[in-house]
């Protein structure tokens, strides 16, 4: 006989045994992987970019940031500000988001990184997402937009449901206040 349905599904021991492992394998690849994610972005929203948009599977295309996100720029490079926001703040780098790039004179200026703060952890309903690019001088834009955690609500964080980047950016401006904003370095936008 072809197969018998005991035979074809795994036994609860060999499950038991190879959950361990997996979640190892996991782990060490987000521990070796996370640091450099937004290396992983760069290097897609580059090489999308090189087609027109319209060819581009969805999930894949490079947009423009909004201009109502643009909350202003950091006198920090974004090495630094990504650090300080993932090693001191909690923000998770995201893989699972929009590409963006815009044109800033002659050149292509593509996110370095890609950041959610969730204040109600990985499960909570909303999200602070802030997205940083090289302003080309040592310093950096930052952008920011309050939203539903496609975690939590997909089809909603998808239709922009709770879409703010005024709330985005007074979450922003109060979650560093204390922590990391200086009034020389953060020029208002």
């Amino acid at each position: 006989m072809l197969g018998s349905k005991r035979g074809c599904l795994p036994s609860l021991r060999a499950i038991l045994v190879t959950v361990p492992y997996v979640v190892l394998v996991l782990v060490l690849v987000h521990r070796i992987v996370g640091p450099h994610l937004w290396r992983v972005r760069l290097v897609a929203a580059r090489f999308f970019w090189r087609f027109p948009q319209q060819f581009v599977p969805t999930p894949a295309r490079v947009l423009p940031p909004p201009d109502s996100e643009f909350v202003g720029v950091w006198d920090q490079p974004p090495a630094v500000v990504r650090k300080r926001l993932t090693e001191d703040h909690e923000f998770k780098q995201l893989f699972r988001a929009y590409l963006h790039a815009y044109e800033r004179g002659d050149r292509t200026v593509y996110e370095v990184a890609s950041c959610a703060y969730r204040p109600d952890g990985v499960t909570g309903k909303w999200q602070l997402h802030v997205r940083l690019f090289p302003a080309g001088d040592g310093r950096t834009d930052v952008w920011a937009h309050w939203e539903l955690n496609p975690t939590v609500a997909p089809v909603a964080h998808l239709k922009r449901e709770g879409y703010d980047p005024q709330r985005g950016e007074r979450a922003l401006r109060a979650l560093l206040q204390t922590d990391l904003w200086d009034d020389h370095d953060w020029h208002p936008s």
